[in-house]
């Protein structure tokens, strides 16, 4: 391993990880080498190897599987691998993604900066919504930059049922990293009353999410509302 002077081990080993996971040295749901290997190939303490993996776990990059090892988390659809459970508290529904289409809009102010763009930057706006028993229980928008993304075509979006996460892999060579999921209750506006069939100011769950890459770049910005009034949302969580 090259090392940098000004930087910290595990960090140097983060990065050695990272790399050999873009360059398809373990493929998705494969697991890692053991971290006394991982620390002989890297010339570094297990404990340091476990100090790296313990960041890309938190990052999503890898998932745990205890007493059993380390894996390259999948490309992971989050909203469609997700459940809504019945609040009389029977067996999780997993939700059929329907595709509504893929348009080009230009940024806001809040969005460019948030993307790290140009007021006025075209933006892919993916939308689709997310259906239990045929009913609508939550309506997803997507928004990636077009510069990043050229040439994105909706049915190939359709192929992958929406997994923006995995075309930017498979179709641009961008790998996202999970980010932080935020939560909050909104009153649902004309353009969402419409499509989750609910009144208007209905109470409604958002999820906001910010996808990076690997190099910290803001790449997709996800947000979410879901009806639960009968049903409760739960990510999917790792075995």
């Amino acid at each position: 391993m090259k090392k940098l002077a000004a930087q910290p081990l595990y960090k140097q080993v983060i990065r050695e990880v990272m790399a050999a996971v873009e360059a398809g040295e373990w493929h998705d749901e494969e697991s890692l080498p053991s971290e006394i290997e991982l620390g002989v190939r890297f010339g570094v303490s297990q404990g340091t190897v476990r100090k790296a993996l313990d960041a890309l776990v938190s990052e999503g990059i890898l998932y745990r599987r205890q007493g059993v090892g380390t894996f390259v988390a999948g490309m992971n659809d989050f909203l469609a691998r997700g459940q809504f459970l019945l609040l009389s508290g029977d067996d999780g529904l997993v939700p059929r993604i329907e595709l509504l289409g893929c348009v080009r809009i230009h940024a806001g102010e809040q969005l460019a900066d948030i993307l790290g763009l140009r007021r006025g930057a075209t933006l892919w706006q993916v939308r689709r919504l997310l259906r239990i028993a045929g009913s609508v229980v939550g309506l997803e928008e997507m928004l990636l930059p077009e510069a990043g993304f050229p040439n994105l075509d909706i049915r190939r979006i359709r192929e992958l049922k929406g997994n923006l996460r995995e075309l930017c892999w498979r179709d641009f060579g961008i790998r996202l990293r999970d980010g932080e999921v935020r939560y909050r209750a909104v009153a649902a506006s004309q353009s969402e009353a419409r499509l989750l069939a609910v009144e208007l100011n209905e109470p409604l769950l958002q999820l906001v999410r910010l996808a990076r890459d690997f190099e910290g770049k803001p790449q997709v910005w996800s947000v979410a509302w879901l009806k639960t009034d009968t049903l409760a949302f739960e990510p999917a969580q790792y075995a």
